[in-house]
């Protein structure tokens, strides 16, 4: 009995695990609300396209009854015998109609693809412009939250879905849609027996038609997919090409791969398998149709009940409607996929900012002088919310005063300074300049005041002149020359040969470590900034580069309030105060030769910072040199 309760429990628990397993459904937006970003215009397009498609649709069966009519007015007239000539005084006619509904479908077909299409691009393009706008407008601490990447995909791949979506293939389910209707009104009103008798093959039909359509498009996906993959391998090897010759990688990577190819190659060819198989039962059961339709129509013709151009007539345009209707499951598939899109792509629109940069709103003051001041900090990021970062941290910073930080890694230092560009807000406590609350201040304007230079400068794909002009758009090549000058950057860049105009390549590329360094400080002095933050702005650079980088800085630093992040404990020596930082707080304030003497953080982690020399072997000692 007990083994028989356990075996059901057992059961349930593994119906309850497949209910588990079964992926959510994806969130989508209404059907009205993915063209929420359409102006009037568009609106207007989007109306005539509708009416146009609806137009387009129902020639396709209309044609079927001037097809119908003509067959009996050809077979009224061989039985009354009449001459050719005769007989084809009759046509006329119908040759005006074809030629009318073939203009019509011309002007329709033309006006419901192009005006649905351009409105689809122009609302595209103003959610790409949205898009982006709202993107820089978030603050640092959603940026954590959310991978770049994934950002990136949004802007692409979901965007584009959503093209896709609320084009020119809503038009055509819609022309599919009147097809449908227009095909079984005439059907019905024509031969509503014979429409009955092909409707019972016609869900095979249509079935027949989805699965040919979701077959192709399932198989195709998974193509792309695969030669993708193979695509990525590709622009890998390429990107790593040094390292893959440095090791000599290059048959391991062709059989990486050849092996991402072979997967797409079976994938084509299961494609082609399925999709031919697919194609062979449609056929069959159009085919089918045929026969049934046939065979009935010809007792209805017999017994004198329909006319041989309403048999025909009846059955193109039930065929017509089912597999219309059948073909209908892609575009329905593209429409959801761009709702699912919209949705991700108009949440993100919609977010409004914490720490808004672009807001007007704030105080301006007048002028800074460039007091500092942390007050009782406590932080902890957004995308570690369990973890402390700032624990009770208080600091104070004169105007002028160059103040170093230092301390272990993960201790706060860089943190302080992107508290004071207001990147994030403290979870309690305030940061002020000048007696103001930086949250009182206006963003845009705090962060104009300050000037900053980070261990990895980044520089944009543009020329020299352009990069330093990234600080202040407004500035004026003189005052470019004059911030080269006194960021030690001007004879090296006269002595390139496109001088201020030479490009710097990806990401700074084209330049050394302490060139690029010299450019970003010369772009950080171009604002004229009251306050100046060097994150490790020497720790990534040799002996010769770091001499000229550090001159550099000495000399900007002179008259600004400065606030330096260290590793490198030579760098920092020099500076006014030294603020040493311990598990989130600051545990020692003093200068170089007052927290030497204290034997606390400073202390331990200068003593840390030796140079081992092998001594003369006669000696056999070690001689150790503190910095």
């Amino acid at each position: 009995m007990v083994s028989c309760m356990s075996f059901r429990n057992e059961k349930n628990e593994k119906k309850k695990g497949k209910k588990k397993e079964k992926a959510p459904k994806e969130p989508m937006v209404s059907p009205i609300a993915v063209f929420r970003f359409a102006d009037g215009w568009d609106i207007l397009m989007l109306v005539i396209g509708t009416v146009m498609a609806i137009a387009n649709g129902a020639v396709l069966p209309l044609m079927c009854i001037v097809f119908g009519d003509m067959t009996d007015s050809l077979i009224n007239g061989m039985k009354g015998c009449f001459r050719a000539k005769n007989a084809t005084s009759l046509f006329p006619s119908f040759a005006v109609y074809y030629s009318i509904m073939g203009a019509v479908v011309l002007v329709a077909a033309y006006l419901q693809v192009s005006l649905w299409t351009i409105a689809a691009g122009r609302q595209v393009k103003r959610i790409r412009t949205l898009f982006f706008h709202k993107i820089m407008q978030q603050d640092i601490g959603w940026f954590d939250i959310n991978e770049t990447g994934e950002l990136n995909t949004r802007l692409t791949d979901d965007v584009y879905k959503i093209q896709e979506g609320i084009g020119d293939k809503v038009g055509m389910l819609i022309q599919s849609v009147s097809s449908f209707i227009t095909a079984f009104v005439i059907g019905f009103t024509k031969g509503w027996k014979l429409t009955l008798v092909i409707l019972a093959v016609s869900p095979a039909l249509g079935i027949s038609g989805a699965l040919f359509s979701k077959v192709l498009t399932s198989f195709t996906s998974k193509e792309q997919s695969a030669y993708a993959k193979a695509g990525a391998v590709a622009e890998e090897v390429l990107s790593s090409i040094r390292t893959v010759f440095a090791f000599s990688g290059q048959n391991k990577e062709i059989e990486r791969y050849h092996k991402n190819l072979q997967q797409a190659k079976k994938m084509g060819m299961k494609k082609a398998i399925s999709a031919n198989i697919a194609m062979g039962f449609t056929f069959l059961m159009i085919y089918f149709s045929y026969a049934l339709a046939f065979w009935y129509g010809s007792t209805l013709i017999l017994s004198g009940e329909y006319t041989i151009g309403s048999v025909l007539t009846v059955f193109f345009v039930v065929i017509i409607g089912v597999f219309t209707m059948g073909q209908t499951s892609p575009n329905i598939q593209t429409f959801a996929s761009a709702r699912g899109a919209a949705h991700k792509v108009y949440n993100i629109i919609d977010k409004e900012p914490i720490i808004d940069s672009y807001s007007e709103d704030g105080f301006k003051p007048d002028f800074i002088k460039g007091d500092i001041e942390f007050s009782n900090i406590h932080f902890t990021y957004p995308s570690r919310p369990d973890v402390k970062i700032l624990e009770n941290m208080s600091l104070s910073v004169k105007s002028g005063q160059t103040m170093a930080l230092v301390g272990s890694s993960g201790c706060g230092k860089s943190t302080t300074i992107q508290l004071l560009q207001r990147f994030y807000d403290p979870v309690e406590g305030n940061v002020s300049i000048d007696g103001h609350d930086i949250r009182s201040l206006n963003v845009r304007y705090l962060r104009e005041m300050i000037g900053v230079v980070s261990q990895e400068p980044i520089l944009f794909a543009t020329t020299i002149s352009e990069n330093i002009r990234y600080g202040r758009p407004d500035v004026t090549q003189p005052e470019i020359e004059q911030a080269a000058k006194e960021a030690n950057a001007y004879d090296f860049i006269m002595n390139l040969p496109n001088k201020f105009e030479t490009l710097v390549g990806d990401r700074g590329t084209q330049m050394s470590g302490g060139q690029k360094q010299r450019i970003a400080i010369a772009r950080a002095l171009v604002r004229n900034p009251k306050i100046l933050l060097l994150d490790e702005a020497t720790s990534a650079l040799d002996a010769e580069s770091e001499t000229i980088v550090q001159s550099a800085l000495d000399k900007v630093r002179l008259g600004r309030t400065t606030l330096i992040v260290a590793h490198r404990l030579s760098t920092i020596r020099n500076a006014d105060v030294i603020a040493g930082f311990q598990n989130g707080k600051v545990v020692e304030v003093g200068t170089h030769s007052e927290l030497m003497e204290k034997q606390g953080v400073y202390r331990m982690l200068v003593t840390m910072q030796v140079t081992y020399t092998t001594a003369p072997k006669s000696s056999g000692a070690l001689k150790v040199t503190g910095v």
